[in-house]
């Protein structure tokens, strides 16, 4: 749990450096990432939710590549949030995994993006 928390802080500082050059060209940029982020993070929370009570009354579940792929969408900024208020996921170490390496990824992605725009 420490190596996904502390592969949320590093996606979030990544996003931050790709992300201030394009907001002193044009400050639009900011509200929509801004309100990107904030709709997906609403969006994956909707579905843990709707995820952990399918669990509670034994129907058909998301799957854990859904949610992985929706916390990747959400940059992982409240990913870890959701799983702790929702007392979802928090135990399960293949999945806490999976986030991480979806995290990994995130940041070599960004990174090579990062190096072939502005280096």
């Amino acid at each position: 749990m420490f190596l996904a928390k502390c592969g949320v802080i590093v996606s979030l500082c990544t996003l931050g450096v790709l992300i201030l050059p394009l907001i002193a060209q044009d400050i639009s940029v900011l509200g929509a990432v801004l309100g990107g982020l904030i709709f997906s993070n609403l969006l994956m929370l909707i579905v843990f939710y709707k995820d952990k009570a399918y669990a509670k009354q034994n129907k058909e579940r998301v799957s854990e590549r859904t949610l992985v792929l929706l916390s990747a969408l959400a940059l992982h900024c409240s990913t870890h949030l959701v799983m702790h208020f929702t007392h979802h996921k928090t135990n399960k170490v293949s999945f806490q995994l999976k986030l991480l390496l979806a995290i990994i990824i995130q940041v070599l992605l960004s990174t090579a993006w990062f190096v072939q725009v502005y280096i």
